[in-house]
């Protein structure tokens, strides 16, 4: 079942430093033309160009192994116009306006009918969200089952469940947003979601073949650069980032467009289906992927039956021993209709009619 099931989680873990390399990749060619408009409120000009996009892929990945995971490769060349991007993910606040103004029901506060789960118990038709809930001991990382739970009256304004709220929490972002949610706060907004190309993109500023957004070292000079898990995973996350849990926006320096929470603190929701052999559908093509727009339909070999989205960029729970993919280029996937605590979104904007061609140096 789709929200009443735990479908996101299904980590596969990807490449730390030791495990990458650069061989396949090449520069990372920007389009030299500036924006031929102002820059929206709260955006940051991301001006696209030609890349090379994923991660080296080691082996299958699993939860359990330090491998990149098989779909985030092979690395394939691509080119993507310039765009404008929310310099932050959606916050709360952000949110709250969009809701006031137009009365809009996220799916998590909506109660799951009979017609959508026809073989469902009557008491599990309740409306909620899917909540991490850390064990109170050590547990094996194979079921990650043992740590999140579908909690009755979890949505947005309560994102871990009725006994939560967001008051004091207006610059972090909003959480437990399916897809539908993400979509419809961007049309209001006059944007949409990113495609997984743009985000990529503009997750590496302007880097090529780096491991993290902002270079190879996971803490440079031994400074914090997002927002990740320390501790025993799942058991208790320490903190030693500043942050036990999800963090504030702008909490961690902004990558080389300006832009910040491109790696860790929430998942974000991206345009295109998943599709595990995408990549290397793109790359047995040859040449260049010009604005890649995704698969034309989903499809996840675990879970055939279920129509998912792209993920991008990690969550406050990643760290080297579970689901590393704060690592740039790697890749999540999730049911559309499901939200969970650590799951948000940002928007871009394309910048009208104005071309953005790659200029050579």
């Amino acid at each position: 079942m789709q929200r009443l099931a735990i479908l996101l989680v299904t980590a596969l873990l990807v490449c730390r430093s030791a495990f990458c390399g650069t061989a396949d990749f090449a520069a990372t060619v920007a389009n030299k033309n500036p924006p031929r408009s102002k820059a929206p409120n709260g955006m940051a000009w991301v001006p696209g160009g030609e890349f090379s996009m994923g991660a080296i892929v080691n082996g299958e990945g699993s939860s359990e192994m330090p491998m990149a995971s098989n779909d985030s490769g092979p690395i394939h060349r691509v080119r993507v116009d310039g765009f404008w991007m929310d310099a932050t993910p959606v916050t709360n606040e952000q949110f709250e306006k969009f809701v006031k103004a137009t009365g809009y029901v996220t799916i998590a506060e909506r109660t799951p009918t009979k017609e959508e789960f026809p073989t469902a118990p009557a008491e599990n038709l309740v409306a909620g969200g899917v909540v991490f809930a850390p064990p109170g001991h050590e547990v094996a990382l194979n079921d990650h089952y043992q740590w999140w739970s579908y909690v009755k009256g979890a949505n947005w304004r309560h994102p871990l469940g009725p006994q939560s709220d967001i008051k004091g929490k207006e610059n972090y972002p909003v959480v437990q947003i399916a897809y539908p949610d993400a979509e419809a706060y961007a049309k209001w907004a006059g944007k949409r979601l990113p495609t997984e190309a743009e985000f990529e993109f503009a997750a590496r500023g302007g880097l090529s073949g780096k491991t993290y957004v902002w270079g190879d070292e996971f803490r440079p000079g031994g400074k914090w650069m997002a927002n990740t898990w320390q501790g025993k995973f799942p058991v208790k996350d320490t903190g030693e980032d500043g942050y036990a849990g999800i963090a504030p926006v702008k909490s961690f320096p902004p990558n080389g467009y300006g832009l910040y929470d491109m790696a860790g603190n929430v998942w974000e929701w991206c345009s295109d289906w998943y599709r595990l052999d995408y990549y290397k559908t793109l790359a047995d093509k040859g040449g260049v992927a010009s604005n890649p727009q995704g698969p034309d339909s989903p499809f996840d070999p675990s879970e055939p039956n279920e129509k998912k989205r792209v993920h991008r960029g990690g969550s406050f729970l990643c760290n080297e021993h579970y689901c590393s993919r704060y690592i740039v280029g790697t890749r999540g996937k999730g049911e559309v209709n499901t939200g969970t605590n650590h799951l948000g979104f940002r928007c871009v904007k394309s910048p009208g009619n104005a071309a953005q061609h790659i200029t050579q140096n």
